[in-house]
């Protein structure tokens, strides 16, 4: 991962907060467009790197030892490098302890790590959906590459943080999250395929990007998404056992799940069904979006949250809620949960000139549905995370 030369302009506020520093590292939160609960069942998504991100300074130590301390959720942990796996503390570290290992694992025997410290802020909020995980495990990587002079490629990278959250956390997610963390592009959506890795950006134009926070926390540790992952592996082996062949839910077509409907349970053919027709729906709006086409756009939107709702039930009354609010707003061309659901976010995509107008009345509409307070983003796509070194450093 080469050394970004452009200084940000907070890099130096946040190095005169932790005390002086050597190095800035950022990394960006996603949203999601389209391809919900694709990612770890092999198939398609369209997520877009986001402004908003967390960001660190990093000073070398002279010993063996990390410390990181996260402004914005006041909690710190440092442990030993090799230690890892001991006294996990607070959940926020286990994610920096994960990177550390996972990169490790990559190492050749015998590789000596520096130690640093690590001092992070954030303008991306916590636990809505917006892949605050894989943003904290993106700048733990940059962290670790600029003070080690790891000559990672971005898969590599991608990788190691995907580790971190599936083994070392022990959150079964996919790989969306980590690849769009390292390879976001400023003005582009990335349609990535989780089977086989292949990514292709796609400009988004003059759209412009707006995520409401339901205020309705996401702990996706104690909620279904592990049980939704095991049963799309249940309906998948059901299928396989009649075609050996079958290794991905990517694999099966509409016509080939109605004909094989009797094999299943009800509630997994209706998980299924979802999979099957979002990853239709992710290529629908991919064109879509490479041809301008907003009407298709907002189909295709609409039709993913009412899956997500009614066959992969992860939606809320508050998303539901957040929804039609956007329905019923200025500008909108399309609007869908974004995320695992279980609460958190939504994103919709709304005409620029609009923006302030539509996010003004989302939130007047989700108030009077809710009584709640939205927290309304409008978001510009950002690139993937990166590292420099400060000025004098």
């Amino acid at each position: 991962m080469p050394d970004q030369a452009e200084l940000p302009a907070w890099a130096t506020g946040l190095a005169a907060r932790a005390g002086g520093a050597d190095f800035w590292v950022r990394a960006p939160g996603r949203v999601n467009l389209i391809g919900e609960h694709t990612d770890y069942t092999g198939g398609l998504v369209l997520p877009v790197a986001l402004d908003l991100e967390i960001r660190g300074v990093v000073r070398v130590r002279g010993d063996a030892r990390i410390r990181v301390r996260s402004l914005s959720l006041d909690s710190a942990d440092e442990f030993a490098i090799g230690a890892e796996d001991e006294d996990r503390g607070p959940e926020f570290g286990r994610y920096v302890r994960g990177v550390l290992a996972g990169l490790a694992r990559s190492r050749v025997p015998g590789w000596e790590w520096a130690g640093f410290d690590l001092t992070l802020d954030s303008t991306l909020p916590v636990a809505a959906g917006l892949s605050s995980s894989a943003a904290l495990e993106g700048a733990t990587a940059m962290a670790a590459t600029a003070v080690n002079g790891i000559d990672a490629t971005p898969e590599e990278l991608v990788g190691a943080c995907h580790w971190a959250e599936n083994e070392f956390v022990g959150l079964a997610c996919g790989v969306m999250d980590q690849s769009i963390c390292i390879h976001g592009r400023p003005g582009h959506a990335m349609l990535l395929d989780c089977g086989d890795g292949a990514r292709r950006h796609i400009r988004l134009g003059d759209l412009a990007i707006v995520v409401a926070d339901t205020g309705s926390e996401r702990r996706l540790s104690a909620s279904a998404y592990n049980q939704r992952r095991s049963q799309c592996e249940q309906g998948l082996a059901t299928l396989a056992e009649q075609s050996p062949g079958l290794q991905s839910l990517r694999q099966v077509d509409p016509d080939m799940l109605e004909r094989r409907r009797a094999e299943l349970p009800p509630i997994i053919y209706r998980r299924l069904r979802h999979v099957v027709g979002e990853n239709r729906r992710v290529e629908v709006m991919a064109g879509a979006l490479a041809a301008g086409d907003r009407r298709v756009m907002g189909d295709a939107m609409a039709a993913s949250h009412q899956s997500l709702r009614d066959d992969f039930e992860v939606s809320s009354s508050e998303l539901d809620a957040m929804v039609e609010s956007a329905r019923d707003a200025p500008g909108l061309i399309g609007s869908r949960l974004t995320g695992a659901g279980f609460g958190g976010c939504t994103v919709s995509l709304v005409e620029p000139e609009k923006t302030a107008e539509f996010g003004a009345a989302l939130a007047e509409g989700y108030r009077r549905r809710c009584g709640r307070e939205a927290r309304v983003y409008a978001c510009r796509s950002a690139a993937g995370a990166a590292w420099g070194r400060l000025e004098g450093a």
